[in-house]
């Protein structure tokens, strides 16, 4: 059945409402406005609008919506699950484009964050070669840029390194192992000896065992120990002389008494050791140890070295135990000198004595109450 027509002649206009239509129903979402209910305003270059026709163009549309909805509701389901659909995407379209961005903005922060931070500064200026220009944005690039730039500075500390223990291992080859430093006994320095029982000469012999070592592998202790060999040596000090010497100090032994000893006369020193043969007992007290030789003789130097050039020139005959000294005078004289302890004022004692009371035994054993007989 044909619809009436919206215009007839003779009849009344109808006006469709834009809120409910002839059957109650509200318009769908999307439906155009009725030109009607729109006011156009005029602008620059445009026509005005006829206001019969927009109200005709509204009466069709609205008709043709009815009309719509008579022949069902389904097309207009479908309109809206179609529009729904739409708005659905555009809202996930709006939302990835804010991703996006935001996602961007991160990147452009990151980006920022890793180039400011700064290489090792010692390498700032190869770090600095090594990233290139400051115009560049790729955060993939910079990123492996910067890794190949502490790659390099990492390669590089190690050869450094490589090349640092290298040239101590070659110094250390060259100092102790190499022949520039190897001793040469003929450059050997040698003071204190006597020119007769201890020469350079002789010096020199007992060190040769070490010729061609290294200063710096040199035992000092051990050249010492050689040189004191010989037995007229009491010690001998060693000091290095760069690159190929020595300096060796000797103090000799001196005698202070003759201890006859297989056949013949030896010259004792304060340890009680017998260094030197001589042909008689000349000016030196003819001494006996017994005992601890070492600590007899020390005894012996002690009370020695306490008498008075006077008396001490009188002593012609010692004999000690190791805890008791006496001796006997050249005019015949014995005195009992005990052990080494008070000594100075046992030379004392004596040297008073023998200037004011004759006698053939003096005690100063006990110096606060010597006894002479």
């Amino acid at each position: 059945m044909r619809p009436p027509s919206p215009r007839r002649p003779g009849g009344r206009r109808e006006q469709p409402s834009a809120v409910t239509d002839a059957a109650g129903d509200e318009p769908d979402v999307g439906e155009a406005t009725p030109a009607s209910s729109r006011r156009v305003r005029p602008g620059k270059g445009s026509e005005e609008h006829n206001p019969r026709e927009g109200t005709q163009r509204s009466a069709r549309e609205g008709f043709a919506q009815r009309r719509t909805r008579e022949r069902g509701g389904e097309k207009s389901s479908r309109e809206e699950a179609r529009e729904r659909r739409a708005r659905a995407r555009a809202e996930r379209a709006a939302r990835e484009q804010g991703e996006e961005r935001h996602s961007r903005a991160v990147e452009r922060r990151t980006t920022r964050g890793v180039l400011a931070t700064p290489v090792a500064a010692a390498d700032a200026a190869d770090a600095a070669t090594l990233l290139g220009s400051e115009e560049a944005t790729d955060l993939g690039d910079r990123l492996r840029e910067r890794t190949r730039a502490r790659r390099m500075l990492l390669l590089r500390r190690i050869a450094v390194s490589v090349v640092t223990v290298a040239l101590v291992v070659g110094v250390g080859w060259l100092a102790f192992f190499s022949p520039l430093f190897a001793l040469s006994t003929g450059n050997i320095q040698v003071t204190g000896e006597d020119g007769t029982l201890v020469t350079v000469d002789s010096v020199r012999s007992s060190v040769s065992p070490f010729e061609g070592v290294p200063l710096t592998r040199l035992d000092t202790q051990a050249v010492s120990r050689a040189v004191q060999e010989n037995v007229a040596v009491k010690s001998a000090s060693v000091s290095r002389r760069w690159p190929t010497s020595l300096k060796v100090s000797v103090t000799m032994r001196a005698g202070i008494a003759v201890e006859a000893a297989e056949g013949t006369y030896w010259l004792v020193d304060d340890q009680g050791v017998r260094f030197e043969r001589v042909s008689s007992v000349g000016g030196y007290p003819l001494v006996t140890l017994s005992g601890d030789r070492a600590a007899g003789a020390s005894d012996v130097a002690s009370m020695l070295g306490a008498l008075d050039q006077s008396t001490r020139s009188q002593v012609s005959a010692i004999t000690s135990t190791g805890t008791q000294v006496n001796f006997t005078l050249r005019g015949g004289q014995t005195v009992k000198w005990g052990t080494s302890g008070d000594a100075p004022q046992k030379a004392r004692v004596l040297a008073t004595l023998l200037a004011n009371v004759k006698a053939t035994t003096y005690d100063v054993s006990a110096p606060n109450h010597p006894v002479t007989s």
